[in-house]
């Protein structure tokens, strides 16, 4: 009993333990003409768990049959050692079918926009800078295309300062540049939250799976015919 209760007690604290601690993840992308990456590194365990992930330059080509993107993505443990590559090509049948995956996700899982919401109140938002110069050789167009860069950027911004807590001050510009063709992007942001918190949104999302309620529904539903 007593050796019970004691391994009760240790799972309990590693469990609090656990829930206590925070991720930190760390957003980067850059385009730049033909160059595109995108960096994110998720840190935990008081900076000793570094897991990263590298997606770098997307190569449009052609099968004779249908578009097609090709990609090379590193994935690793401890930053720069243990990295794992993956190539492969995204075409539009694998879009189609995950954007299918993701709409039955979001149709099993009841209430999850209010149960992101609860989540998203628990997530700080520490660093925010997006920079891009855009020009198309053309002043007019130029201007529109400016104007229309910082209107999507502050409505994103908006956005996650109305879901999140954004405890920084963004960073936020668009160059234009009126004498040639150029599209350039460069963004970074840092959002921290505890596991606990990712815990309890799990569990809530495992709790209203819709797969988990026909059983007790269709139980209600006799038992109401019934009388």
């Amino acid at each position: 009993m007593k050796t019970g209760m004691v391994v009760i007690i240790i799972v309990s604290f590693f469990l609090l333990l656990l829930a206590s601690m925070k991720v930190s993840v760390a957003i980067a992308f850059r385009h730049v003409r033909n160059d595109e990456e995108c960096k994110i590194v998720v840190r935990t365990l008081f900076g000793l768990f570094r897991y990263t992930i590298r997606i770098p330059l997307l190569k449009p080509e052609w099968d004779g049959k249908t578009p097609q993107v090709a990609f090379v993505q590193k994935q690793g443990v401890g930053g720069t050692r243990d990295k794992e590559e993956k190539k492969g090509k995204l075409t539009p049948a694998k879009v189609a079918r995950f954007i299918r995956q993701v709409k039955r996700f979001l149709r099993q899982v009841v209430d999850l926009h209010e149960i992101m919401k609860q989540f998203y109140r628990h997530v700080t938002v520490t660093q925010w800078e997006w920079k891009t110069r855009i020009g198309t050789g053309d002043a007019a167009s130029t201007g529109l295309l400016v104007g229309l860069g910082w209107s999507l950027k502050y409505m994103i911004i908006g956005a996650v300062s109305r879901y999140m807590n954004m405890k920084t001050v963004p960073v936020v510009a668009v160059v234009p540049a009126y004498d040639q063709a150029v599209s350039e992007t460069a963004f970074a942001c840092m959002i921290h939250f505890r596991i606990g918190h990712a815990m309890v949104a799990g569990w809530r999302v495992i709790k209203h799976w819709r797969g988990r309620r026909p059983a007790r529904w269709s139980t209600a539903r006799q038992a109401n015919e019934g009388y």
